[in-house]
């Protein structure tokens, strides 16, 4: 165990409205906000080009889904057939305002030589370690609510098709996902790898 190091009780997801207190490390404005992880699956823009009308979660799924070996071929070292990285952000449940990736996730300089050279900014490189308004508990990021995505009649978020066709989200930080074993578990189009 680290020194100064406290260890808590609780593993359950923080409650809704809990607040934390961190400064910009520019500016030194300090600010206290209601933080999340949002979740978006490596190329899951793809809805993007497309409206709710005009496509289900289900057919983005399949869309998406075929690709979903691309990551094996061109890193064979780093992903398993059929497996997504996920890309992970803080935010507030607003999603507006602060957008940073989140710390302690697959940095892509060290998977993926096109990346090599750029500098790896999260949270932690604009902002000071989170603190718990009230208590000064440091944040334990596998502990924030990770957010719905959704891709229906009355949400079309970016890689919401994933959630809204199969029912499942990931937890906290999880660095990949597999297409394949979702797929199954779900009952939903499976892309044939070779």
């Amino acid at each position: 165990m680290r020194p100064n190091h406290t260890v808590h009780n609780s593993v359950q997801p923080y409650s809704p409205g809990t607040r934390w207190t961190f400064q910009s490390r520019s500016s030194n404005f300090t600010q206290t906000e209601e933080l999340v992880l949002l979740w978006m699956p490596a190329n899951g823009q793809i809805t993007d080009d497309y409206t709710r009308d005009e496509i289900t979660a289900q057919e983005l799924w399949q869309l998406w889904a075929k690709d979903a070996n691309t990551y094996h071929e061109r890193y064979p070292d780093h992903f398993r057939a059929g497996e997504v990285p996920i890309i992970w952000s803080v935010t507030k449940p607003s999603l507006d305002g602060i957008f940073e990736l989140a710390p302690h996730t697959l940095d892509p300089r060290s998977l993926m030589p096109e990346f090599a050279g750029d500098p790896h900014e999260d949270f932690l490189s604009f902002y000071t370690h989170p603190v718990q308004d009230g208590t000064g508990e440091p944040v334990n990021w596998l502990r924030l609510p990770v957010v719905d995505r959704a891709w229906n009649a009355k949400a079309g978020q970016k890689g919401g098709f994933v959630q809204e066709a199969s029912g499942w989200k990931p937890s906290a930080l999880q660095p990949t996902m597999n297409v394949v074993e979702i797929a199954r578990a779900a009952g939903l189009w499976e892309p044939d790898l070779g």
